[in-house]
C-alpha cells in the first residue's frame, strides 16, 4: 500500500482559510455580549472601541472576585482550610495560565501588579547579568514599558540600540534585526520587542527574531499584553525568553502576569528578602499578591476556554492539563479568526472617510497581520477633537501617543496631537463600526 502524499503549500492554505472561515462564522458574537455585565447594562448605547486601554469582564470574573473577597479573604500560607483555598486558587489560575500560553510548567507563571512592573523586575533581575559595553537591543514599535526599562541599564554601560520601523506602515524587517546585530560594539545580550503594537495592531514576526536574535546569543523579552486577548500563544514555539501580559487586557482584573522560561529564570538575580525562597516564582513574587485578581485571572481564563470547549474533550479522553490547553487554543484560533473579520471591514469602512490616513497596516486583504486596533488621523481635525466628537455619540476611542511616542516621531507624526485609535475585541460587531463610520462622516 503506498503512502499518503504530502499536503500541497496551496492546498494546505486553502484548508487553513476554510477552517479559520468555519471558525469565524461559528462565533457569537452576540452570545459573547450576553456574558458581560457592562455590556449587558448599556446595550446598544454605548460603543466600547477602547480595548486596547483595557477590556471588560465577563461574569466569570466578577464571580471568582465576588467569592473570594466572600468566602477566602484571607492571607496565603496558614495552616487553616481558608487560608489553603487562597494558595489552592493561586495554584490553580497558575495552571490555567501555563495552559493558556502552553508554558512547560506552571512555575513558570509570575505574578504581578501590572506588566510594567514585571517587565522592570526582569529588568533589574537580569542587571547583574551584563557588562560594560554590552546591548540591547529595542525597538521603535514598543510601547515605553518595553523600552525604558531596558534604557535604564545604561548607568550601568549597557549600551541601547534600536530596531527601527519601516515606513507608514511601520513594520519591522527581520534583515533590519540582523544589520543591527552585525553593527559595531559589545555584545548583544537582550532583544526587547513587541508581539503586537498597542498603537498600529501589527503583529511582530517574534519566532524569526527570535532565531535570529539566538543565533547571537541574546535573550528574548517579548511584550505579549496587546496580543494577549487576541490569538493564541504558544510560548516556547516562539523561542523567547519571557512574555509579559496585563490581566485586564484579556478580561480580566487589574494585575499582570508573566511567562519566563525556568532555566532562565534560574540565572536571574530578583531583588529579595532574606526568607523568600529564590526560585522562581517565590523569587520574583515580593510582598503579598492581589488575590482576588489572581481568583478574577482564573475566571478570565474559564470564560475564553468555554469557547473551545469541544476541542478539550474530543478525540477520546485526554489528561485534564491537555484538555485545558486544546480548549484555550481552539477557543483563540476563534476568536482570532472572528476578529480578522473585524479587521476587514474596519478598514473598508475606515478607507471610505475623507481625509483619513490610516497609520500602520491598511490593507483588508492582510489583516492576518494585525489585530483590530486602527490608528489614524483625518487631515484638519485634531486627534482630540475626534475623540469627543466620538464620545457625544457614545462611541469609546482614545488619543494620544499611546505610550509609543518613539514610533510616532519615527512616522513622523507628532507625538503631542497623535492619533485616534479605535481598539475591538471579539465582543464587538460589524454594526458597531457602521456606527464609527456614520460618526467620522458627520465631522464634515
Amino acid at each position: 500500500m503506498s503512502g499518503s502524499r504530502p499536503e500541497a503549500p496551496a492546498v494546505a492554505g486553502a484548508a487553513r482559510e476554510t477552517a479559520q472561515a468555519a471558525d469565524a462564522a461559528r462565533f457569537d458574537a452576540v452570545a459573547a455580549r450576553r456574558r458581560f455585565p457592562a455590556l449587558r447594562e448599556t446595550g446598544d448605547r454605548e460603543t466600547f472601541f477602547d480595548n486596547a486601554a483595557g477590556a471588560q469582564v465577563p461574569d466569570e470574573v466578577v464571580e471568582a472576585v465576588r467569592d473570594h473577597y466572600a468566602k477566602h479573604n484571607v492571607q496565603r500560607g496558614g495552616r487553616y482550610a481558608l487560608s489553603r483555598a487562597v494558595d489552592d486558587q493561586i495554584a490553580e489560575t497558575r495552571r490555567l495560565l501555563a495552559a493558556f500560553v502552553n508554558a512547560a510548567s506552571p512555575k513558570e507563571i509570575l505574578f504581578g501588579p501590572n506588566a510594567t512592573s514585571l517587565t522592570r523586575a526582569i529588568a533589574e533581575g537580569a542587571r547583574p547579568l551584563f557588562r560594560p559595553d554590552d546591548r540591547v537591543v529595542v525597538t521603535q514599535l514598543d510601547h515605553e514599558s518595553n523600552v525604558g526599562p531596558w534604557l535604564r541599564l545604561e548607568r550601568d554601560g549597557v549600551k541601547p540600540v534600536f530596531w527601527k520601523v519601516r515606513g507608514r506602515e511601520a513594520r519591522l524587517d527581520p534583515d533590519d534585526l540582523r544589520s543591527v546585530l552585525r553593527s559595531g560594539g559589545g555584545r548583544v545580550r537582550l532583544l526587547a520587542m513587541p508581539l503586537a503594537s498597542n498603537a498600529t495592531g501589527r503583529v511582530a514576526d517574534v519566532a524569526a527574531a527570535a532565531a535570529i536574535a539566538r543565533e547571537a546569543g541574546a535573550l528574548v523579552f517579548v511584550d505579549a499584553v496587546h496580543y494577549g486577548p487576541h490569538g493564541p500563544i504558544d510560548a516556547p514555539a516562539l523561542g523567547a525568553d519571557f512574555l509579559a501580559f496585563s490581566g485586564y487586557k484579556i478580561f480580566g482584573p487589574h494585575m499582570g502576569f508573566l511567562w519566563g522560561r525556568a532555566d532562565v529564570l534560574r540565572t536571574l538575580r530578583p531583588a529579595r528578602e532574606f526568607f523568600i525562597p529564590d526560585q522562581a516564582p517565590d523569587a520574583f513574587e515580593a510582598g503579598t499578591q492581589t488575590f482576588e485578581g489572581i481568583a478574577g485571572m482564573a475566571g478570565a481564563m474559564r470564560y475564553l476556554a468555554s469557547w473551545g470547549a469541544d476541542a478539550g474533550t474530543e478525540g477520546g479522553a485526554k489528561g485534564e492539563a491537555e484538555a485545558g490547553r486544546a480548549a484555550l487554543r481552539t477557543a483563540m484560533e476563534r476568536l482570532r479568526a472572528y476578529e480578522a473579520t473585524l479587521s476587514a471591514a474596519l478598514l473598508r469602512e475606515l478607507a471610505t472617510i475623507p481625509r483619513l490616513s490610516i497609520f500602520g497596516e491598511a490593507d483588508p486583504d492582510r489583516v492576518a497581520e494585525r489585530v483590530p486596533t486602527v490608528a489614524f488621523t483625518i487631515d484638519g481635525v485634531p486627534p482630540a477633537a475626534i475623540v469627543e466628537r466620538l464620545a457625544e455619540r457614545a462611541i469609546h476611542a482614545r488619543d494620544g501617543h499611546m505610550y509609543a511616542p518613539r514610533l510616532l516621531e519615527a512616522s513622523g507624526i507628532d507625538p503631542a496631537t497623535g492619533v485616534v485609535r479605535v481598539s475591538l475585541c471579539h465582543y464587538n460587531r460589524v454594526e458597531e463600526i457602521v456606527r464609527l463610520g456614520e460618526a467620522l462622516r458627520s465631522l464634515g
